[in-house]
């Protein structure tokens, strides 16, 4: 299966500037929200990349998956972890969703390569 973390990520990111540019008001104030959510409260920060990843599994978000792992990764989480956390995700989103864990440790690889 070809999936380059990487890449999705830059052409997500690519195709995010004229969206932004096209309703500045509605993204700046999802960008604010998305901001105030994922820093530290009652749970930190890293505890809510990792929430952020099984949600993005189980949703299946090809885009989602590599930021948060690349979060993930940089909070402190280990490989089996991150995979652990995952099999949950597939509990909800039933056995579909083993195809989204396989980007999870694909983009693993990637980003700790670079390391």
């Amino acid at each position: 299966m070809r999936y380059d973390s990487r890449a999705t990520l830059k052409e997500f990111d690519e195709l995010m500037v004229n969206i932004r540019g096209k309703i500045p008001g509605p993204y700046a104030a999802f960008m604010k929200e998305k901001k105030a959510v994922i820093c530290s409260g009652k749970l930190p920060e890293k505890t809510k990349w990792l929430l952020l990843l099984t949600a993005g599994v189980s949703q299946k978000c090809p885009v989602c998956i590599p930021r948060a792992v690349q979060h993930c990764l940089g909070s402190g989480w280990k490989e089996e972890e991150i995979l652990e956390a995952c099999m949950v995700a597939v509990l909800v989103g039933g056995s579909s969703v083993m195809t989204y864990v396989t980007l999870v440790e694909k983009a693993i690889e990637e980003f700790e390569d670079k390391k």
